[in-house]
């Protein structure tokens, strides 16, 4: 049998830079915030109010972490991967412990070696910290950022030891016996009228809990382990270098503190950027995917909205109703317009699976005839490219196939550092399907900028875009939030990270 030749359509698009200071372009954000600082005016100084939650210990280490991002602290080389910590003198920030919660780490452990159920230890413990956030929130001034420093035992028997039930929702006996009868091809009329099992909500994620307790008291958290107040060991690392570690908190922190650290030159005026992504629903006893969007724009920071149930058609491919496509439109037009003071000109769909019809159909639907509308489904068939060498395809690399789907590698070896990041082969970014007028060079140019919109670290770069790069995690908070805190979810993306 003949087969037609393949020949793919192959280019390098140029990578994009971020704006520091007072909008310098540069490359990345080390080498940038240490030459010119954040974003802003470089007489800014800010100060970042804290509000500290631990036990004695944890909040000794946090403390003296806090000290330590006052000095240079140097990276484990030379490169421009690990670029030395300058401390916070050269960013003109300032952190500032305006209150400290203490909770009882003897009591604690007491309470947790009791129980051998593991969401009965993180339902404590979420109990405790909804006490100490309420108690700092009452401060005057208030602060602007929370910082949760694990107690080890805290660490131990709900994340990293975890040991004893999860609380893992099981069928009841009436679901087992309507199964089984079915098996058996009897009628159900025995059924009809039963009320539903009962579902109850049993805690098994504490991070989450943690999230959604301080979205309740509208104030973002960062969450240390307590592997990352400890002393950096080289021989065996649990964390990254000391050097990298304070980049990603500062940065983190700087954020949450209200703050944009940088902003991408490449993306488009009056474009909003919207990413559509799916994530089951544990509050939903059907077990039906949810919908889950992500605005994102050129000059504001994130918002996360929960969406409608999701459908499948033949081919198991998740899909959002039309209805949902045109209110998720008109809730990003919506946030875009309070954020710029006039709607976006163009509106870019991010999405992790094909787009149908009556998607298609409901994009189009709230937009005006002069908008521009781009969509963008993304998948994975695990094609990669093989490049001439030793060394990995470069950030950058764009494939065009034969059916007009793009392979685009946002990850991979990076000319400015010299190195290619990550641990194993990379593979690329899979674009299945793009519809819109703008040409395809453009949508990969617009991805790879905004894989550098990642303001939960310093690093060059993620593989994924940020309208879904950060999808997995804020479904996860979602989903294992309790039945009755949809009123306390905040739709800001600083709540979740």
């Amino acid at each position: 049998m003949k087969l037609d030749r393949f020949q793919p359509v192959i280019r390098h698009i140029e990578e994009p830079h971020i704006e520091v200071g007072e909008e310098i372009a540069v490359p990345e954000p080390k080498m940038g915030w240490t030459l010119l600082g954040p974003l802003g005016n470089k007489s800014t100084q800010y100060d970042i109010k804290l509000g500290l939650i631990g036990d004695t210990v944890s909040l000794e280490k946090t403390r003296n972490l806090i000290d330590r991002l006052n000095m240079t602290t140097y990276g484990k080389d030379k490169t421009f991967l690990h670029v030395d910590f300058p401390g916070l003198e050269r960013f003109r920030i300032r952190l500032q412990v305006k209150a400290i919660a203490e909770v009882d780490g003897e009591k604690i452990k007491e309470q947790m070696e009791k129980s051998t159920s593991l969401s009965s230890r993180i339902e404590l413990f979420s109990l405790i910290i909804d006490e100490k956030v309420r108690a700092l929130m009452d401060k005057d001034p208030s602060p602007d950022v929370l910082i949760l420093a694990y107690p080890k035992i805290v660490d131990y028997y709900c994340i990293e030891g975890a040991v004893g039930h999860r609380g893992i929702s099981r069928k009841s006996s009436l679901e087992k016996e309507i199964e089984r009868e079915r098996r058996l091809h009897r009628p159900l009329d025995q059924f009809f009228g039963m009320p539903p099992p009962q579902n109850i909500f049993k805690p098994t994620d504490l991070r989450s809990m943690v999230k959604v307790i301080c979205m309740k008291y509208n104030i973002p958290i960062q969450i240390l382990r307590p592997y990352t107040t400890e002393p950096y060991n080289s021989d065996k690392p649990t964390r990254e270098d000391d050097a990298t570690t304070f980049w990603n908190l500062i940065v983190a922190l700087f954020y949450k503190s209200n703050h944009i650290p940088w902003k991408v030159k490449e993306l488009m005026a009056n474009t909003c950027y919207i990413g559509i992504s799916f994530f089951r629903d544990r509050a939903d006893p059907s077990s039906v995917k949810t919908a889950l969007s992500q605005v994102f724009s050129l000059d504001t920071e994130g918002y996360v909205f929960k969406g409608g149930k999701a459908n499948t058609d033949e081919d198991r491919t998740l899909h959002i109703s039309k209805e949902e496509a045109a209110s998720r439109i008109k809730q990003a037009i919506s946030v875009y317009t309070n954020s710029n003071g006039h709607p976006p000109q163009r509106i870019v769909v991010h999405k992790t699976s094909k787009f149908n019809l009556a998607e298609k159909e409901g994009f189009k639907e709230s937009l005006d005839k002069e908008s521009i509308l781009d969509l963008v489904a993304f998948g994975t068939r695990n094609i990669k490219l093989v490049r001439w060498g030793e060394k990995p395809p470069i950030r950058g690399t764009m494939v065009r196939l034969s059916d007009d789907s793009v392979l685009l590698y946002t990850y991979g070896f990076i000319p400015y550092l010299g190195v290619y990041p990550g641990p194993r082969v990379p593979s690329p970014l899979e674009i299945l399907e793009h519809f819109g007028n703008t040409s395809i060079d453009t949508i990969c140019s617009e991805i790879l900028a905004l894989t550098k919109l990642n303001w939960n670290n310093a690093k060059f770069c993620s593989k994924a875009p940020i309208t879904i790069g950060f999808a997995r995690r804020v479904g996860e908070i979602m989903r294992n939030a309790p039945p009755n805190a949809d009123k306390d979810i905040q739709n800001k993306l600083k709540f979740f990270i």
